[in-house]
């Protein structure tokens, strides 16, 4: 496993300049209120090239005459932190663990040298860390920086490189996010089977946290429970309205593994029972997906699997009559934006919206073994008069979780009934 963030570290040495050193700082735990934190979640990229979990550390990758070295700064076991919230590992511990060159604790600084250096890469968010970093070095060995004001004259976004060193994943990145989307799988199965009029939509999530928790995973993301007219709202989490029994329910939830997000979503009907005009949009969506999902292929992009996931959007709200005119027509002039207004996937790994590029060098990313995407259309039907009403509120959303593979997409969620039969099937047996 420790290969694994060898190899990203080599990798990236191998994008940098000679003379070079990358400043990467873990995530520091958060604030709620007073002297409360929030749970702690560590930066994608710190944990992508280290493995490490723990708040307030830094990785110093210095490549100086070609030869690179991997230093990680820590803080020095103490007796406070033993006694309230558990010792902290101690150098020796990370190095040994991690396979690091070297670890220092911070009341070592003076052992960082960066005289002769001429490029830092860093990640641009961290730029206030960095300047008290840098601040802290400078007051440490003043005399060395004094003698050499032009250090570092050179300064790079780190953050771009490593997320494109994302894109394709390992195949233990790939064992985690599946881990993480059979536990969604089961959270939402479960909640096909609980789902009833006059619950509220916070006794849905609660259920679906219960699931993820009792199988060791986290929520990736706030969860989305939006009943009717609330599934509307692309982003929906008050969470907090009664479930009806005529009304649809959109549940964009999932569980996130060992810092790996999985992201589903499926729509239900509270009764049981699709109405024919609710089954008639979902239809129209699941046909869209299920098109989508097929065109996921090697050298395929994501923005003609949009495109195909449109096309069928389109095709299906002119068969019922809620767009009119011509297919070619209003995909040009996207009046299909009214009701299906975002794209139809994104990347998916360490982030729940994994900030991998789309395009590099002013192409779209093709396909390749190893990405994992989602792929999520829907439609989204507010009041509207210019819309037959039995259509109004009806909002359907499916997502599902995909691999790239040689052999063709393979659907992480797969698990999860989608179709109007396995759906009603499953919530008759709850």
């Amino acid at each position: 496993m420790n290969d694994d963030y060898i190899n990203r570290r080599k990798k990236l040495f191998n994008k940098i300049p000679d003379n070079t050193s990358c400043i990467i700082f873990s995530e520091e735990e958060k604030t709620r209120n007073n002297d409360v934190t929030y749970k702690f979640r560590q930066s994608s990229n710190f944990f992508y090239l280290t493995g490490i979990d723990d708040p307030s550390l830094v990785l110093i990758m210095t490549k100086y005459n070609n030869d690179t070295s991997t230093t990680l700064i820590c803080h020095r076991p103490n007796d406070k932190d033993r006694i309230w919230t558990g010792q902290i590992p101690s150098n020796s511990s990370y190095r040994s663990k991690y396979n690091l060159d070297s670890v220092i604790y911070f009341d070592e600084i003076e052992k960082i040298n960066l005289k002769d250096i001429e490029n830092l890469y860093y990640e641009f968010h961290h730029h206030d860390r960095m300047v008290e970093f840098l601040s802290n070095l400078e007051s440490s060995v003043t005399s060395r920086y004094l003698t050499n004001s032009n250090y570092l004259s050179s300064r790079t976004d780190l953050s771009n490189l490593i997320f494109e060193m994302r894109l394709i994943k390992s195949s233990h990145e790939i064992d985690q996010i599946k881990h993480a989307a059979s536990v969604s799988t089961k959270a939402h199965i479960n909640l096909m089977k609980t789902c009833k009029p006059n619950l509220k939509e916070y006794q849905i999530e609660s259920d679906f946290m219960k699931v993820c928790m009792d199988n060791a995973c986290n929520q990736a993301y706030p969860a989305i429970v939006a009943s009717g007219k609330n599934g509307t709202i692309l982003h929906y989490t008050k969470n907090n309205s009664t479930l009806k029994a005529d009304d649809l329910l959109l549940v964009d939830a999932a569980a996130e593994y060992k810092n790996y997000a999985s992201d589903i979503t499926r729509t239900i009907p509270i009764s049981g029972k699709f109405n024919q005009y609710q089954k008639l949009i979902y239809n129209i969506v699941l046909k869209a997906q299920t098109m989508a999902i097929k065109n996921c292929l090697v050298d395929q992009t994501l923005t003609n699997i949009h495109r195909i996931a449109v096309r069928y959007i389109v095709k299906g709200l002119l068969d019922v009559k809620i767009l009119r005119g011509t297919l070619e027509k209003n995909i040009e002039n996207e009046k299909y934006k009214k009701f299906y207004m975002h794209n139809t996937g994104h990347w998916l790994g360490l982030d729940v919206h994994d900030p991998c590029p789309y395009v590099i060098n002013g192409k779209p990313v093709k396909l390749k073994p190893g990405m994992i995407f989602t792929v999520e259309p829907g439609i989204y039907i507010s009041k509207d008069n210019s819309v037959d009403k039995k259509f109004h509120n009806i909002a359907i959303r499916i997502e599902d979780d995909v691999l790239i593979t040689r052999n063709g997409p393979i659907v992480l969620s797969g698990d999860v009934p989608k179709t109007v039969t396995a759906i009603e099937t499953q919530m008759a047996h709850g």
